[in-house]
């Protein structure tokens, strides 16, 4: 993989994590077919730029949580043991909060659940296991809708297979949508992936100390397919929750 690591990226380092802007394209570690991983990169740099992170050169990074390597956005990491076995604790223990923003095919309810058992991996072996997530449609039409997603519990794939269920793809999902119309949107959109974006992540206090919010911004991708559906621009409220639009 011809690709280094973005130090702009980095959205927070302190207490033995580190959280990163996690771009399209890119796998969390080495393996299936990959040689190189985001860990891999982000060591390489840190070894290459000693002193400016609190970390030691060639000191092991560990994944908390996975991202498809077609999903963008916050992704902790652990440069400590002990920061690994707390933030790895809250999320056995669904104390972390996730949010998540899709583009789905179809259009969706405004609000709305959904339920169901999916393949997973649990300690070695693949089962099915219940799964969950609630959502939150910002835009939309017949073709197409904007969710925000708010999974429980980290199933693999776990998005993409409720979604493919319930009848709505991510779009350009060649594994879980329709091979044809996942190429046709790739295709209208100039995209060559799904687009899963891991917007928001929070730590609870009983983690590190004190309570972490972690936000990654939205990818142009995102708002390339917003402007080109006309549906317009994102905003923030007071809350600083994006505002759904009718």
């Amino acid at each position: 993989m011809d690709q280094e690591f973005d130090p702009q990226s980095i959205l927070f380092h302190g207490h033995g994590l580190i959280a990163v802007d996690k771009p399209v394209g890119v796998p969390v570690h080495r393996g299936t077919g990959h040689d190189t991983g985001l860990t891999d990169l982000l060591g390489e740099w840190i070894s290459l730029n000693p002193g400016l992170l609190d970390v030691r050169p060639g000191k092991k990074i560990h994944p908390i949580h996975r991202l498809d390597m077609e999903a963008s956005g916050v992704l902790l990491l652990a440069v400590k043991t002990s920061a690994a076995r707390s933030a790895k604790r809250a999320f056995e223990a669904r104390a972390v909060s996730k949010t998540y923003l899709a583009l789905v095919a179809g259009p969706m309810d405004l609000v709305g659940q959904l339920k169901g058992k999916i393949r997973s991996k649990l300690r070695g072996n693949y089962r099915y296991l219940p799964a969950s997530l609630s959502y939150r449609r910002l835009r939309g039409d017949e073709r197409m809708s904007l969710v925000e997603v708010r999974p429980e519990g980290g199933r693999t794939h776990q998005i993409r297979a409720l979604m493919a269920r319930a009848g709505r793809p991510l779009v350009g999902d060649l594994r879980y949508g329709k091979p044809k119309p996942a190429q046709q949107f790739r295709e209208r959109f100039g995209m060559d992936h799904f687009l899963l974006h891991s917007w928001r992540l929070g730590l609870p206090e009983e983690a590190m100390g004190s309570p972490l919010d972690l936000e990654a911004p939205l990818p142009a991708t995102f708002h390339s397919v917003i402007e080109q559906k006309g549906w317009g621009a994102l905003e923030q409220g007071p809350d600083g929750e994006w505002e759904a639009q009718d």
